[in-house]
């Protein structure tokens, strides 16, 4: 089972008075914003093959959790647990443990996405893949480390808010969109006590006899962003981001240290999708990672991803309740 706490956080960019344009969206960050939802957060690990169709796909036995959560000026804590009930019927697709800490921060100028990802236990999708019956190919020994910053400038932040499709603390009334400019930075391992590519299946794949890769990846980045509204209530947002880094990475290949210098462009992407109004916001959003890395034994990508179901209502504190909380207000 998993319990996720997750505490907003402030930077730099997010100090100051940032003035907007009203006519495209309304903030309410000087009133508290109270949610529950639903989230599945993910890490896949994918061997890349000469033909996508190919590629072995490892993927976590993750949890569906229920969570509730308040935000109120540059602060956001969030709880969620998974439930048994909403968790059924998994076991055969083995055992994972896992600590995932992203956090998606979107301040009035910047969209900062933090990543840290531990995880422990994976199983090849789809079912049967390296297996002589139908089942679960399971791997409990693969472990995950993955972590990372992007940050990125929102050009038109005065018209374009993507709290407000992705944070449900303002109210995007008009379309608009934005270019984004930034970079990206990440470092992980992926490990296991054998090799990734299961011996049955080692003659198809460039990675046979890897047992670990790790990487260090740092590049510039750029990418735009666009929310279509309609009739001020119903909105789309889009967003995608492309870096292209340098990347270094180390093999373990049959106990032999090989490594590589590349360029491995890196794309993420966010949707949101919902209703929002003065006081409501019913929304699903979708935030993913692709990482890509690249040594002499083959190609490796990694997917980090969080898919949210969110109900939220904003309402004004109370005199005592924001006389305590006042040290979590902002101007932008």
């Amino acid at each position: 089972m998993f319990m996720t706490l997750l505490a907003g956080c402030f930077t730099a960019a997010a100090q100051g008075s940032a003035e907007y344009d009203s006519d495209y969206y309304e903030s309410y960050t000087d009133k508290v914003t109270g949610r529950v939802y639903f989230s599945q957060k993910y890490t896949n690990l994918i061997l890349r093959a000469k033909n996508r169709a190919d590629d072995l796909r490892y993927r976590p036995n993750t949890t569906l959790n229920f969570g509730v959560g308040a935000t109120y000026g540059w602060f956001t804590l969030n709880l969620a647990y998974g439930f048994n009930f909403l968790n059924r019927g998994d076991g055969g697709k083995g055992k994972t443990r896992y600590l995932d800490l992203q956090s998606h921060i979107y301040t009035r100028k910047m969209s900062i996405d933090l990543f840290g990802q531990f995880y422990k236990g994976f199983y090849l999708y789809p079912e049967g893949t390296a297996m002589p019956n139908k089942g679960w190919y399971t791997r409990p020994d693969i472990r995950v480390r993955h972590m990372g910053v992007a940050a990125y400038y929102i050009i038109d932040w005065d018209k374009l808010s993507m709290r407000a499709a992705m944070l449900q603390t303002e109210w995007q009334k008009k379309s608009a969109g934005s270019l984004l400019v930034g970079g990206e930075v990440y470092y992980g391992y992926t490990k296991a006590d054998s090799a990734l590519v299961p011996a049955v299946m080692e003659a198809m794949y460039d990675q046979r006899g890897v047992t670990k890769f790790r990487y260090f990846d740092i590049g510039p980045g750029i990418g735009y962003a666009y929310t279509y509204v309609h009739k001020e209530r119903f909105f789309a947002m889009g967003g995608i981001t492309g870096s292209f880094p340098i990347n270094f990475q180390k093999d373990i290949r049959y106990g032999t240290p090989e490594r590589k210098v590349t360029i491995s462009p890196d794309i993420m992407y966010r949707i949101g999708l919902g209703y929002n109004d003065s006081r409501k916001n019913f929304s699903v959003t979708w935030v993913n990672n692709t990482f890509q890395t690249k040594g002499e034994s083959g190609r490796y990508r990694i997917n980090t991803g969080n898919v949210r179901v969110n109900a939220a209502w904003r309402f004004d504190p109370g005199p005592k309740l924001k006389r305590k909380i006042k040290v979590f207000r902002s101007n932008s």
